[in-house]
């Protein structure tokens, strides 16, 4: 018995790769790679839904509403003391300003320094919400819960 013969010819026709495994590779490399560069900056980005225009409006009014109710009424931006401290100490004065949407409603005073005098509503956590704030002074000679002394801040925050 003689050994099969080898033959002696290139074989060109038995390549490994042709031209369409190579496209269809690329093409799936190409695909997977946009898919993971469109999904996963949304897995980065929060789950809450952003503050419209009409949000951001809804926070305005409801400060101008705010301003109205605790400050004096001959004056736009001074506060009536006594009515500001009746308007911190009772959750229930926030049903009286309506609202266009169902809303969580938190209301803080602010003194220059940062410090929270007052605050009514549901504490704000950090979720995205519409804010809106105003710049008050307080009413000269008032001693009362806060200790404003030159300028305050209303920070009205809707979410």
């Amino acid at each position: 018995m003689t050994p099969p013969r080898k033959s002696k010819r290139l074989t060109s026709d038995r390549r490994g790769q042709t031209l369409q495994d190579y496209v269809i590779g690329v093409s799936i490399f190409l695909l997977t790679t946009a898919f993971v560069v469109g999904f996963i900056p949304t897995l980065f980005t929060p789950f809450t839904a952003p503050v419209d225009a009409s949000q951001t409006a809804q926070a305005d009014r409801y400060a101008a509403d705010v301003l109205a109710e605790i400050t004096q009424p001959d004056s736009k931006n001074v506060l009536d003391g006594a009515g500001t401290d009746s308007f911190f100490a009772n959750e229930s004065n926030l049903d009286g300003i309506p609202t266009a949407e169902q809303s969580e409603v938190n209301v803080t005073l602010v003194d220059g320094n940062g410090t929270v005098q007052h605050t009514v509503g549901p504490p704000y956590q950090g979720e995205s919400t519409a804010a809106a704030t105003r710049v008050v002074v307080p009413e000269s000679g008032y001693v009362g819960n806060h200790t404003c002394t030159a300028t305050c801040r209303i920070e009205v925050r809707l979410w």
